[in-house]
């Protein structure tokens, strides 16, 4: 499973993205992913403002499980989203 990462304006023009594909070897249905259960590995997915916090505790955790440098960015670029109004996380699916 890959993503394409981009955080986007309402009129869904790209603001910033990750800097390379977001793929994990954790099994992200685990109830105690709030959100990133919800990624739909062959569509899109989009979080708003107001499930960003979860999906960032989401993200620590699975940082927890499996450390990686592009957690830690993936991290970074949603905490600046949050700074911003009106942006959305979408996850690209294949």
């Amino acid at each position: 499973m890959s993503w394409t990462v981009i955080v986007e304006d309402e009129n869904k023009h790209p603001i910033a993205s990750l800097g390379e594909e977001f793929t994990t070897g954790v099994s992200l249905h685990d109830e105690a992913f709030r959100m990133l259960r919800y990624l739909d590995p062959y569509g899109d997915t989009t979080f708003n403002h107001l499930q960003q916090p979860a999906l960032l505790t989401d993200l620590r955790l699975l940082l927890t499980l499996e450390p990686s440098p592009l957690l830690e960015e993936l991290l970074a670029l949603i905490t600046r989203s949050q700074e911003q109004v009106h942006t959305y996380v979408c996850f690209y699916g294949d």
